[in-house]
């Protein structure tokens, strides 16, 4: 009985390392029959226990038809939404609270709608909000606490995940799911101590996409240091057109 209470003792005093999910933006346009993407679903299908948060953009949104008019958008998503490991939502931008909300939830009904179209499976399951302001006023508050709940209305289930590229305000996490606190460089990370910043009881909801990654930097354990946090993502341009297929894999080992 001794030996049980230390055994449970010591191993409710050791950290527990949780797995991290990598948050891809995949802005690059997917080529024909989505051939320029086969990096990353050759990365995902060799990494099954890996979960990933793909950010799917056609047109800097959804465009303003209800179905993608290109073929190989559409291949390319199906494709992505054949992986069980694969959470596929939909970018929108908010112009740091100054974009008027029916045209933010005009691009989110815009997504939901991708569900009902027959060739294919398209359907996109969460909305990532981009260029989210971190004021904190009721007003800015208000703005995106009324779209992350049109979001979770329109699509099932929906993940939000809200991008201000720094920190945010605590209310703000009320709304989402997932909480970009950091993008920029490597050297800027660190420098900030950007970790350090975010509250223990934040940690895991919140997620870090660092650009311009160098090929010498050691991702595995970067990541480890990160095990805290909900996501990450390791870009190798700042624009997320252009990777690596050594950094994904690295990734996504190191997940």
């Amino acid at each position: 009985m001794q030996l049980y209470t230390i055994i449970t003792t010591l191993l409710l005093t050791i950290p527990f390392s949780c797995a991290l999910d990598i948050l891809f933006p995949l802005y690059l346009y997917p080529g024909d029959g989505a051939s320029a993407w086969s990096d990353v679903f050759s990365t995902i299908e060799s990494h099954s226990a890996v979960q990933f948060i793909v950010v799917v953009n056609p047109q800097s949104g959804p465009g303003t038809s209800s179905y993608p008019t290109d073929q190989n958008i559409i291949s390319g998503v199906s494709k992505l939404n054949s992986y069980p490991n694969v959470h596929t939502v939909g970018y929108v931008l908010t112009g740091h609270g100054s974009r008027d909300t029916a045209n933010v939830t005009a691009d989110v009904d815009v997504y939901a709608s991708w569900a009902g179209y027959s060739g294919a499976n398209i359907a996109i399951k969460g909305i990532y909000f981009d260029e989210v302001s971190s004021e904190t006023t009721q007003t800015n508050y208000d703005f995106y606490n009324v779209s992350a709940a049109h979001a979770r209305t329109s699509i099932p289930s929906a993940q939000v995940v809200f991008n201000p590229g720094y920190r945010a305000p605590a209310q703000l996490f009320e709304f989402c799911d997932v909480m970009v606190e950091f993008e920029d460089t490597l050297a800027n990370y660190r420098s900030q101590g950007i970790l350090q910043q975010i509250p223990d009881g934040l940690k895991d909801q919140s997620a870090v996409q660092i650009l311009n990654t160098v090929e010498a930097t050691n991702i595995g354990n970067m990541m480890g240091e990160m095990k805290q946090l909900k996501a990450v993502y390791f870009g190798y341009d700042d624009q997320y057109k252009v990777w690596n297929k050594d950094l994904l894999q690295a990734m996504a080992d190191a997940a």
